[in-house]
This record gives C-alpha cells, sequence and structure tokens, in this order.
C-alpha cells in the first residue's frame, strides 16, 4: 500500500461525503438516515480541518487530524456489509462499495 496524501485523503474524502448525503436523501428509514447524517457529520469535521492546510502541505502523507474521524472507520466497515440493505440506487451503492475501502486504507497507519 503506497503512502496516501493529503491530497489523496481530500478527494476520497470529497467523494465519500457527497456519497454519505446521497444515501441519507435516498432511504426512508429514520434509523439509516441518522447512521448516514452521523458519518457525514464525523467526515465533514475532518474536512474542515483539512481546509485549514495550506495548499503546499497537500503533498505531504495523510495522518488524521481529528481524533473523532478514527472512529469513522469503524462506522464505514459496518456501513459496508449493509450496503445491499441501505444503499438503495445501484449508483450511490456502487459509489460506496468502492469508496468506503479506500476510505478505511487511509486511517490506517
Amino acid at each position: 500500500m503506497s503512502q496516501k496524501t493529503v491530497s489523496d485523503a481530500l478527494h476520497i474524502f470529497y467523494e465519500l461525503n457527497t456519497a454519505l448525503a446521497d444515501g441519507y436523501w435516498e432511504t426512508n428509514n429514520i434509523d439509516n438516515k441518522d447512521m448516514f447524517f452521523a458519518m457525514k457529520s464525523m467526515l465533514q469535521d475532518e474536512l474542515d480541518e483539512l481546509h485549514k492546510l495550506s495548499i503546499q502541505d497537500h503533498i505531504y502523507p495523510y495522518e488524521p487530524i481529528n481524533p473523532a474521524v478514527v472512529r469513522l472507520s469503524d462506522k464505514l466497515r459496518n456501513l459496508h456489509t449493509l450496503l445491499i440493505d441501505v444503499a438503495l440506487r445501484p449508483s450511490t451503492f456502487q459509489r460506496l462499495e468502492d469508496l468506503i475501502p479506500r476510505a478505511c486504507e487511509l486511517f490506517e497507519l
């Protein structure tokens, strides 16, 4: 596994944030809405911290800034096992199926 940069993390997190928002709006189940919203909020906190970095820092290896975002990895792995039941549109399912493992790789140091 190659070392991921801050730029790589931003790219993955932006895509994942959009996919989580789509999952939120597509589901009618309140528990699933809560799950998507909680993960999106945790991810947004990390994105907010990454936005504070200068553009020159985007070449450096990514390390989680917000300690709470590391817990997101477990939640994403759990969502990955539930995808077939909670991601209603095939396009959302496919994006989350692709993005979740990529995002989880970022948390493995």
